[in-house]
């Protein structure tokens, strides 16, 4: 029987006939009843002879609504008075139908989108389960056959029940995130309309101990107070914790790049800072030419600039044709030091330049030295200047200066010192040049 757009079956139960075709006699039969107003059914006579008939639905049977239907049917003969009355009617027959499904759904996912974390290193049985259903019916339609992963290449595999594994080991380091899309087939082979998309995120071994901090940090001076390690945490990894102890150290191993306040070199900064194009450099790269710098501790610096080290024990002894026994009335010192606490408690002198007599040395024509936290220029004036009164030491106190209290990360300091008959005035310069 054909009834809209699906088929049905028609199973016909009578008391005394298994027979399909219901057979009244004698007479001839007119019309057959169905008892069930509810039944979406119509019985027509075929054949009034033979008394056979057939049964229509009346309209579209949906098997997702009813599956089976069961009423009752009454033949009717034809020898009723023209109001019906004397009617002869057959036993009643029991009539089951059931109706037979299409595969007209497709599975469906029950969640949009999934999300899962594994981690690295490990081989799992199943890292998650996705899940879809169908509308249909019958089982052959309805239940979910097969799952399979749409996305090539990756290394994850899917079973019949939904039931997602990794195929081989995952590292954090190589790929933090994967995205792979999954559809479904019921049992007759009836795709999802949709994929749904699911998300895997590679989870590191846990190691614990402190996280989320760098060890360098930079620092535009002037610009306040910064916290160093505002993301920094301890990871404990679900272990327990009896006690926090943190010790943090700031250092700078490179005496020239270490605290990366400079950008310019130092020939750049002379001609920045207005410096005389006639200066001397006392302490230049050694060579044939200069070689009283060729015994000293150095350091890399920028644009090829070295950095020499003094600890107390050695020194350099510049020429005298290098430079000028007695200053004039307005010369300029340029030095750039970075300066390490004292050893004692109380400083002895840290001389940076002395230019003193050749006859065991004792008297001294001009210094520049660091004592306690001063900085200290001595000046004798040469005899043959007449004048009554002149100031033989101009001392500066500094704060950066101060050896013992100076942390073991140190400042770069600038000192520039200009001397003239007035006063002395302050600048920036780079180097010892005189």
């Amino acid at each position: 029987m054909q009834a809209g757009k699906e088929s049905h079956s028609l199973v016909l139960t009578a008391t005394h006939s298994a027979s399909c075709v219901l057979l009244f006699l004698p007479g001839e039969i007119c019309a057959f009843k169905i008892h069930g107003q509810e039944a979406p059914f119509e019985a027509e006579v075929l054949n009034r002879t033979s008394g056979e008939g057939v049964l229509r639905a009346r309209g579209p049977i949906d098997c997702e609504q009813q599956k089976e239907y069961t009423f009752i049917i009454q033949a009717y003969d034809c020898g009723a008075s023209p109001s019906g009355a004397n009617w002869k009617k057959s036993h009643k027959a029991v009539v089951h139908i059931q109706v037979d499904d299409v595969n007209e759904f497709s599975p469906v996912f029950r969640e949009p989108l999934y999300r899962a974390t594994v981690t690295e290193g490990k081989i799992c049985d199943s890292i998650l389960q996705v899940e879809a259903w169908d509308q249909d019916c019958s089982p052959q339609y309805s239940q979910i056959c097969n799952y399979e992963i749409v996305t090539q290449e990756t290394p994850f595999a899917i079973d019949r029940n939904g039931n997602i594994r990794n195929t081989e080991r995952l590292s954090y380091d190589k790929q933090q995130h994967y995205k792979i899309m999954v559809t479904a087939y019921d049992c007759g082979q009836k795709r999802a309309m949709e994929s749904v998309p699911v998300h895997i995120d590679v989870k590191p071994v846990c190691k614990p101990g402190w996280q989320g901090w760098n060890k360098r940090v930079d620092y535009e001076p002037g610009t306040g107070s910064r916290q160093l390690f505002p993301k920094m945490h301890l990871e404990t990894c679900e272990g327990p914790l009896s006690s926090v102890r943190a010790m943090v150290e700031l250092q700078t191993s490179h005496i020239g790049k270490g605290c990366d306040r400079e950008t310019y070199s130092e020939k750049s900064l002379q001609k920045l800072c207005g410096a005389a194009s006639g200066s001397t450099d006392l302490l230049p790269a050694p060579s044939a030419s200069t070689n009283w710098t060729a015994s000293l501790l150095t350091d890399s610096g920028r644009d090829s600039d070295l950095i020499f080290r003094f600890d107390g024990r050695q020194a350099a002894n510049i020429p005298e044709w290098v430079v000028p026994q007695n200053l004039t009335d307005q010369f300029t010192i340029a030095t750039w030091m970075k300066h390490g606490p004292s050893p004692g408690l109380r400083a002895e002198k840290e001389t940076l330049l002395c230019n003193s007599d050749k006859t065991e040395m004792n008297r001294h024509h001009y210094s520049l030295y660091v004592h306690n936290c001063r900085l200290v220029f001595l000046l004798r004036r040469d005899f043959i200047q007449l004048d009554s009164f002149r100031p033989a030491e101009f001392h500066w106190r500094l704060e950066q200066v101060r050896g013992p209290r100076v942390p073991v990360t140190h400042a770069l300091q600038h000192h520039n010192q200009h001397s003239d008959k007035q006063d002395g005035k302050n600048a920036t310069l780079i180097g010892l040049h005189l």
